[in-house]
């Protein structure tokens, strides 16, 4: 159960979210409409008493009088109410559509470009300004500046809708989808590189384990204050302990989930007292929230491109081509994080050891498309995804190096699914290539040998589940 004093600050995090996702840019437009609405009320000042600007005499001639404009007005605000209510409602269903092709991720990424987010502005805000318009035309006030604005953006707007009927149905496409999510993952990278380098990687070797932190809130971590950290453990255990963070951003914990682990300095003790207060000021450190943002988390992003390749691989969909588009941009993601593991900058004296989950995580997620190309049976997948092996064994550190390599070796257990391809065959020997210009002689033997027991199978008629017989003693 997540505690009652978190409440206001769930809230108050759903709202800030809200805002970083979505509102900030159409509340700003609409905001901008309605000043822009009060200038034009000011400049239209000047046509009081029947009186007309000097140079603007045939405008006002052209606009008319209150009558004129006032059903003018109520036109327009008619008309622009009804069409962006229609145009919203296909633009949303086209939206649902593409989510039921893929996940419910493109809602997110629909969301979150910065262009749907300035048309919604637009639309709402041109409405406003309009119907704002309508009510000052009174007998005192005559809005012909306005009113002739309120045309021009009213043309604007039917002009945009073409262009955002487009920009919809382009947003659409898997490539499309997956490309801002891979971009919006490397954005947020930055952000992880920042917290790893006022941390440590590795915890200190002849230190002992004391006290395990455990959640006090359920939810996903989308925040971790550092700075509280230090200030906690230099006020209450100077030199004495430093805490390991057992959570990445963006991972779910529910109630009495382990966050936090406090080791101790060989022969320092920490009293009950101690350990109570350092609970509860680094508990307070983490900030929970009921939903991820894709700028803030790599491993949201990460979580939603894996989940595209798993629903569109799978005989759910069986759409091979969103697959390999997920391949080919975590096989960038990958090749872009790997010189980072080795060079990563870190604080040594930091009493704060922070794992990065993030390359972990992108392998994983490579390893998820291999094995449910498996299931699925889909050899162009599956020839993507060891191709994508190979070329980054090639050039990648040692450590991501060493995880690929395991992702090879394990994903031999599903090569019995496939037909052996010509292009899956050559993949296979090129990954085993690979591996052995990399020291991996066992796995590259390993990939070899699968390949040629695969091979004994083409020719004969056999079932998935007998196309290669297991050994007998």
């Amino acid at each position: 159960m997540k505690a009652i004093t978190s409440i206001p600050v769930r809230v108050a995090s759903a709202i800030r979210r809200s805002f970083r996702q979505f509102l900030t840019l159409p509340l700003a437009t609409v905001i901008g409409f309605a000043g822009l609405s009060a200038l034009i009320y000011l400049a239209d000042t000047s046509w009081s008493g029947g009186a007309a600007p000097p140079g603007f005499r045939w405008l006002g001639d052209l606009m008319g009088d209150r009558a004129a404009l006032g059903s003018l007005l109520a036109t327009v605000a008619s008309g622009i109410i009804t069409v962006t209510s229609i145009t919203f409602s296909l633009l949303l269903l086209a939206v649902q559509q593409g989510a039921a092709a893929l996940t419910a991720q493109v809602t997110d990424q629909f969301m979150a470009r910065k262009v749907n987010q300035f048309y919604f502005g637009y639309f709402v805000g041109l409405s406003v300004f309009v119907l704002t318009t309508l009510v000052t035309n009174t007998d005192f006030h005559r809005p012909v500046f306005a009113a002739a604005l309120s045309l021009l953006l009213t043309a604007l707007a039917l002009c945009l809708i073409i262009v955002m009927i487009y920009n919809t149905i382009d947003q659409m496409r898997p490539e499309q989808i997956i490309q801002f999510i891979h971009d919006k993952v490397l954005m947020a990278r930055r952000k992880d590189l920042d917290l790893l380098a006022t941390t440590r990687r590795q915890r200190r070797p002849d230190w002992r384990d004391g006290a395990l932190l455990r959640s006090r809130e359920s939810g996903y971590v989308v925040g971790l204050d550092l700075s509280r950290i230090e200030n906690a453990v230099e006020r209450h255990a100077p030199g004495d302990a430093e805490i390991e963070v057992l959570v990445t951003l963006g991972t779910y914990r529910a109630v009495h989930d382990p966050v936090f682990q406090v080791r101790c300095r060989p022969g320092a003790t920490l009293s009950e007292d101690v350990h109570q207060r350092l609970a509860d000021e680094i508990l307070a450190a983490l900030a929970y929230d009921d939903g991820r943002d894709l700028n803030d988390s790599t491993a949201y992003g990460l979580h939603q491109l894996s989940t595209i390749a798993w629903t569109s691989v799978s005989t759910s969909k069986s759409n091979p081509n969103p697959g390999l588009t997920v391949i080919q941009a975590l096989r960038d993601i990958i090749a872009q994080w790997s010189r980072g593991e080795v060079e990563c900058r870190d604080d040594p004296g930091s009493h704060i050891v922070y794992d990065d989950a993030a390359p972990v995580i992108a392998t994983d997620a490579l390893e998820a498309v291999i094995v449910v190309a498996s299931e699925s049976i889909q050899s162009q997948t599956l020839t993507e995804a060891v191709a994508t092996l190979a070329i980054l064994l090639r050039h990648v550190e040692r450590p991501t190096a060493e995880r690929l390599a395991d992702v090879a070796h394990r994903a031999l257990s599903s090569l019995g699914e496939h037909v052996l391809t010509r292009q899956l065959e050559v993949a296979l020997h090129d990954l085993a290539a690979a591996l052995r210009e990399r020291g991996f002689v066992a796995v590259a033997t390993a990939v070899s040998e699968a390949s040629a027991e695969l091979a004994t199978s083409l020719g004969k008629l056999n079932s998935r589940s007998t196309r290669v017989p297991g050994t007998t003693s």
